[in-house]
């Protein structure tokens, strides 16, 4: 029985089993059969539920808040003021996936979150200005800062928080704003069964998105303005890929998708 079985289902599997040993056996509602089954499979059902709780919490993407927590205080991760569920596991899941290493590219990013709940992501760049020096590029909590760009205040204590913990043997770190570079999209289309509205919100969410030193590819433009439906999507702006440095992201401008 799988863990999700609802008790109708445990029930008429208790039911059926009866009916397999004796086919005359009577299990209408009310008799002594269904009684006693239907009190077992409230006994199953209970159990499921208990053990599909305990299951879910083995895997950071399932487990609940308070399991998070306490993997949190187990892995001595930096606790942080009004925390959402959402960026408690995605730290969680970064520190499996990149333990503590000492101070290598993984870490930095992981530093820069913890030094503030503003800031939402981070990238490292490893030698940005050469031989020991490293970069660090971040990016802002705009529904709370109104801005993806942090503030040059919070730049300062980013770094100041990472300078405290981070190896010696980094001489010189940057803690820089992610530099925003807006790109408009004019895409008219052919033959396209895709709502234009649709398209036109999926070409959005996905610029929103793109991370620093990402490539705006017009292929990707073109499958978004479809949809995946018939048609076709001439781009007609941007004239080609458009890509960016480590430090850049690309976000939208005017989009208009028809």
């Amino acid at each position: 029985m799988a863990f999700n079985d609802s008790f109708d289902t445990i029930l008429a599997r208790i039911l059926l089993d009866h009916q397999g040993q004796d086919p005359t056996v009577d299990v209408s509602k009310g008799s002594p059969v269904f009684i006693k089954s239907a009190a077992l499979a409230a006994a199953i059902w209970g159990l499921n539920r208990d053990g599909a709780y305990v299951d879910a919490q083995r895997f950071v993407d399932t487990a609940d808040e308070e399991t998070l927590d306490h993997y949190i205080a187990v892995r001595r991760l930096q606790v942080i003021a009004g925390e959402g569920k959402a960026s408690k596991k995605a730290r969680v899941q970064d520190d499996i996936q990149h333990p503590p290493a000492g101070g290598n590219k993984h870490d930095y990013p992981r530093w820069c979150r913890e030094a503030s709940p503003l800031v939402t992501k981070a990238w490292c760049i490893p030698l940005g200005q050469g031989p020991g020096t490293t970069d660090c590029v971040i990016q802002a909590d705009a529904a709370v800062t109104g801005s993806e760009i942090p503030s040059a205040e919070l730049c300062a204590l980013v770094r100041a928080y990472i300078v405290d913990i981070c190896p010696n043997d980094v001489k010189f770190l940057r803690v820089l704003p992610i530099e925003l570079l807006p790109q408009d999209v004019n895409i008219v289309r052919v033959q396209a069964d895709y709502p234009a509205a649709s398209a036109t919100l999926d070409v959005t969410a996905y610029l929103s998105a793109m991370e620093p030193g990402a490539t705006l590819y017009l292929d990707q433009l073109k499958t978004l303005a479809l949809g995946g439906g018939a048609g076709s999507a001439p781009v007609a702006t941007p004239a080609a890929d458009v890509p960016t440095t480590a430090y850049q992201a690309i976000r939208p401008g005017a989009i208009n998708v028809t």
